[in-house]
């Protein structure tokens, strides 16, 4: 799974791009996250961070690739702009700090496919991520268990804080599918609790998987903890440790009838850290 060799600046290979591409799907890498190289910077620090994907939290960096988002932007208090960058590029993001405060910022890919001919393989991935409604109302509606087409579309989303960013907070972006954390990651220490609302098409999404996984930054290995939403759409963690943590959810929809699938999905993720 992921890229046969990583970069760490400058412009990847257009082979290595090619497998970053294909590498990015739900059966070979469940989640894709931005991942800062600092979380906390100067005002005159450049922001840079990868896309990254991978599995329980650890995965290859994707290279800067225009045809396949929608959106790249970062927020701030004087609002928002587009993450300009040249195919290929590595980290993904470079990018001045326009002032203060948290800067967040949003990653949407454009839509991508899947077919799934088993139906051993599509139940264990709707099992993992939580999406316990979809097995009756996929035989509610019909559908062939041989042959499942879905088109799924990453929403990710992280907050990096510059300068004296310790008063501001995270705030929702428009994405189709988001977390929005309750607390300002500069203000958490471990074991304060720490809650995301967890939004679709700006609305709280109840009874939704929620997962926060956690690398300490100094091993491989990590935490995974597993919540659901309540009624109003919040998840409440407390948080084990100091380090890099990232919370993700999945939310399946049946697919327009023009989209040529049986279910679409959208990813969403929101990465911090936690000193």
């Amino acid at each position: 799974m992921g890229l046969p060799v990583r970069h760490t600046s400058g412009r990847a290979p257009l082979w290595a791009i090619i497998g970053a591409i294909l590498a990015v799907s739900p059966v070979s890498a469940h989640e894709f996250w931005i991942e800062p190289h600092d979380f906390s910077v100067d005002a005159e620090t450049e922001i840079r961070a990868d896309l990254r994907v991978g599995q329980d939290f650890r995965g290859d960096a994707f290279p800067f690739v225009a045809s396949r988002f929608t959106a790249f932007k970062s927020h701030d208090g004087l609002g928002e702009q587009d993450v300009d960058g040249t195919t290929g590029d590595l980290p993904a993001l470079s990018l001045t700090p326009r002032t203060d405060g948290l800067t967040i910022v949003t990653y949407i890919s454009a839509g991508e496919r899947i077919r799934f001919r088993e139906w051993g393989k599509f139940a264990a991935y709707l099992d993992l991520e939580g999406l316990t409604a979809i097995p009756a109302l996929h035989d509610a509606r019909g559908l062939a268990r041989d042959d499942i087409r879905e088109l799924y579309t990453r929403c990710a989303k992280t907050l990096v804080s510059v300068g004296n960013g310790a008063d501001d907070r995270d705030r929702a972006t428009g994405m189709p599918l988001e977390l929005v954390a309750a607390e300002n990651p500069l203000t958490l220490t471990p074991g304060a609790a720490v809650s995301f609302t967890l939004l679709w098409q700006g609305e709280p999404l109840p009874d939704a998987q929620v997962a926060l996984f956690r690398k300490d930054g100094n091993t491989e290995t990590g935490t995974k903890i597993l919540t659901r939403t309540g009624a109003d759409g919040r998840a409440s963690f407390t948080l084990p440790a100091s380090g890099t943590y990232m919370a993700a959810s999945v939310h399946m929809i049946e697919a327009a009838a023009d989209r040529n699938a049986d279910w679409q999905s959208y990813w969403a993720s929101l990465t911090f850290a936690v000193e």
